[in-house]
């Protein structure tokens, strides 16, 4: 039995078919400028809040801080992705680093829950003991200017975004991922966080209004920090599942309709051992075996394989067998009569 094995890293490899052109490494000087800004701007107010919040008394303007604490996680790991990323493949790490990112996102989403829980629970001991007092007058500054900090980050990060590629609909959907997902998991986590904190930065702001005008409804600062609490996690809920997913080599689109396509290409008997998975967003591998026409042009067979991959999904590894149709062997081996590989 012959064989043809092809592996292109780093780079999604072409359409003209050379896995090894010299490709640029440069990155988005733009993006890392306007990361590095969101993450300033984000550690002074998160600074700024943990003391006023402090001062006034206000465990929703805390929470606030938390939450941002969190966000400068993420913009950190962010920047760290993107320098790893430049790192190219050795010895140990055959695929690169491209995962860091994703456990990156994965660790900014377990900080961000861990942080809603604790101060949840410090709302909750609020709500029954009743024993505090708040500043409203500090705690509406802080809650406007953490409504217009929230603001510029967010339109930082919408620049960040539209610079990955990452727009509105380009988030992603298991079995539905085309050769555009080229999301930053990092980046989409972070800009979910300031969503969050934007909202927040809304409910305190009506929250300190409200004990500004009703000294007595002191109460509305915890239920305050427990409503958006719940609201942050479940809006961070989708990228942890995603971060899982990739972790766990989930495939980033169903597989029968690409194993379709190869089966039609000219001189193709039998496709199988079909894989494909995911390393990051819009960072995919596919190994698949193609039993042939013995006398067939496997130069050119080879091209129009990975021309297929490339039309479905975008990849950076992308190992191709090619082996003589074998009747007897394919009808015997069980793993060639799986279905769905």
């Amino acid at each position: 039995m012959s064989r043809i094995i092809i592996d292109c890293y780093r780079e999604p490899v072409n359409r003209d078919f050379h896995c090894h052109d010299s490709l640029s490494t440069s990155e988005d000087g733009s993006a890392w400028k306007k990361l590095l800004s969101a993450a300033g701007f984000c550690f002074l107010f998160m600074v700024a809040e943990l003391l006023g919040g402090y001062i006034a008394g206000s465990l929703a303007i805390m929470t606030d801080a938390a939450h941002l604490f969190s966000d400068f996680i993420g913009f950190l790991i962010s920047l760290l992705a993107i320098w790893i990323g430049r790192k190219p493949p050795s010895k140990s790490m055959t695929f690169g680093y491209y995962r860091a990112e994703v456990v990156g996102a994965l660790l900014s989403v377990l900080t961000i829950w861990l942080l809603a829980g604790i101060f949840s629970t410090l709302a909750i001991n609020r709500i029954y003991n009743e024993d505090y007092d708040i500043d409203a007058n500090t705690m509406i500054i802080l809650a406007s200017l953490g409504l217009l900090v929230n603001i510029v980050m967010g339109g930082i990060l919408h620049g960040v975004c539209h610079a990955h590629g990452v727009g509105g609909h380009n988030h992603m959907h298991h079995g539905d991922s085309g050769a555009n997902d080229t999301s930053n998991i990092n980046v989409r986590a972070a800009a979910i966080h300031v969503l969050g904190d934007l909202l927040q930065s809304v409910g305190v702001l009506v929250a300190a209004i409200i004990i500004k005008f009703f000294p007595g409804a002191k109460m509305a600062d915890p239920i305050c920090t427990l409503i958006f609490s719940v609201i942050v996690i479940c809006t961070t809920i989708r990228v942890g599942k995603d971060s899982l997913w990739h972790l766990i080599e989930g495939s980033p689109m169903n597989t029968s309709q690409l194993k379709q396509e190869l089966s039609k290409l000219a001189s193709v008997k039998h496709v199988h051992s079909l894989h494909v998975w995911s390393l990051a967003p819009g960072k995919n591998a596919v190994a698949v075996h193609l039993a042939v026409d013995p006398y067939c042009n496997r130069d050119i067979l080879l091209k129009k394989t990975v021309a297929v991959i490339q039309s479905h999904l975008s990849v950076v590894s992308c190992t191709v067998q090619i082996e003589s149709f074998n009747l007897e062997l394919s009808s015997s081996c069980k793993h060639c009569q799986i279905v769905d590989c």
